[in-house]
């Protein structure tokens, strides 16, 4: 198996919301807590578009940041998603940003 991701990782992949997608970013917001640790990552979508309820990165990319287009994150789009069907990593987030997208997943799921 090639290399494990780990939480605050980015990463390029399919997009299982959209049949015949190009892939798409996905932060890693779980990978060692999961049933199959190493094979699957809980992940929450990346993207380029200024919805409401995103999250602008900002200056929380650490590496891997596309400095013409500004990344937020959707915290309610949520998958699993397998490390074979991953394409490649494009870098990382700051944990205190990752930690605040699976408190906003947590209160999506909570209704708050």
């Amino acid at each position: 198996m090639s290399e494990q991701f780990q939480k605050g990782d980015v990463v390029w992949a399919p997009d299982p919301f959209r049949q015949g997608s190009n892939p798409r970013l996905w932060l890693v917001l779980s990978a060692d807590s999961l049933p199959f640790p190493g094979e699957e990552y809980l992940c929450a979508a990346l993207t380029t578009s200024d919805f409401p309820a995103n999250h602008r990165v900002g200056e929380d990319w650490l590496t891997g940041r596309n400095p013409n287009k500004p990344s937020y994150c959707s915290p309610w789009v949520i998958a699993t998603i397998k490390h074979r069907a991953v394409a490649n990593p494009q870098g990382k987030i700051s944990m205190a940003f990752t930690d605040r997208m699976i408190d906003r997943c947590e209160q999506f799921l909570r209704g708050g």
